[in-house]
């Protein structure tokens, strides 16, 4: 049996654009994605999406609950730094308010999320969340190290160095 599903679009989830607060800050973007992340408890996709989505005016009920199975590196597995993530979803929504048509809008979308992939990995030696934060978050004692220290002492500065090479690549759009 076919099943199909409607999902509702962003309209419908009350997404909207505040007219003139594209106004990025990069040193309040960092800060805002750092204290979503520690003091706010929030994952590192979650952080990143939420300031970055503060930055670009992009309000949804959506937000930041979309980001949060890309914890962990994709449901804790270790794979893309959910920092990443969280950065191609912002840049996603900040070329989508600029460009109208798919083919030019697609383009640009992956060109802006590969740089930053690609400085990420220079900056860092790695892109996976397993090598960068060292733990294997699919056992208890990885996930009872993320929260009693590396989250905190690690992950913090994935998502400061994240904040500011997604600033940095809005303020060029």
């Amino acid at each position: 049996m076919l099943v199909l599903l409607h999902y509702p679009s962003c309209h419908t989830a009350h997404a909207s654009i505040e007219e003139g607060k594209r106004n990025i800050d990069p040193d309040k973007l960092s800060k805002t994605a750092y204290q979503h992340f520690i003091p706010g408890k929030l994952t590192c996709c979650e952080s990143i999406l939420m300031a970055g989505c503060e930055a670009l005016g992009v309000k949804s009920d959506l937000v930041p609950d979309i980001a949060l199975g890309l914890a962990g590196g994709i449901g804790l597995q270790g794979k893309t730094c959910g920092v990443l993530s969280g950065c191609a979803m912002v840049l996603s929504l900040a070329i989508a308010q600029k460009e109208s048509g798919y083919s030019k809008k697609k383009m640009s979308t992956l060109q802006a999320v590969a740089r930053i992939y690609r400085a990420f990995k220079e900056e860092l030696g790695d892109t996976e969340c397993r090598p960068l934060c060292g733990q294997d978050l699919t056992t208890p004692v990885g996930r009872k190290k993320l929260q009693e220290s590396v989250k905190e002492q690690t992950c913090a500065r994935f998502v400061q160095i994240g904040s500011e090479l997604l600033a940095a690549k809005l303020l060029k759009l």
